[in-house]
């Protein structure tokens, strides 16, 4: 026992800087665990306020709205997949409505937007500048 405590008094500051390097790191592990998950409450809100017209029957949705929330959902590109196959079904079922020409452009957009690669947009963004 006065071995170990020996030990312990003798790299007391190694041993602390140790402690201090674990409770960082699990400290970002958590921080990451719950970015993802505001991103992910995020991402279906945007979606579910984009196509679930019946959620509030009161309120009708403004196009100006879902054209803003289809812009924004090329901020998640960890879903780009998923989005894109609910973009193309959407504008399937938007095409025949009134009023959705504005929509289905913002659409059309997006879906260029997320099927370029990111090289790509990363050359737009930067290299016209």
């Amino acid at each position: 026992m006065k071995e170990l405590l020996l030990f312990l008094n003798d790299n007391s500051g190694a041993i602390g800087v140790l402690i201090a390097f674990a409770t960082g790191f699990w400290a970002l592990i958590k921080l990451r665990e719950y970015l993802k998950d505001k991103r992910f409450k995020t991402y279906h809100e945007q979606i579910d306020e984009l196509v679930n017209e019946t959620r509030n029957p009161d309120r009708i949705i403004k196009l100006d709205r879902q054209i803003a929330i289809v812009f924004e959902l090329r901020n998640f590109t960890n879903y780009y997949p998923v989005t894109r196959r609910i973009l193309i079904g959407l504008k399937e079922q938007w095409k025949n409505q009134p009023n959705t020409t504005r929509a289905i452009e913002e659409i059309d957009l997006t879906l260029d937007f997320i099927s370029k690669n990111w090289l790509v947009r990363t050359y737009r963004r930067w290299g016209n500048r």
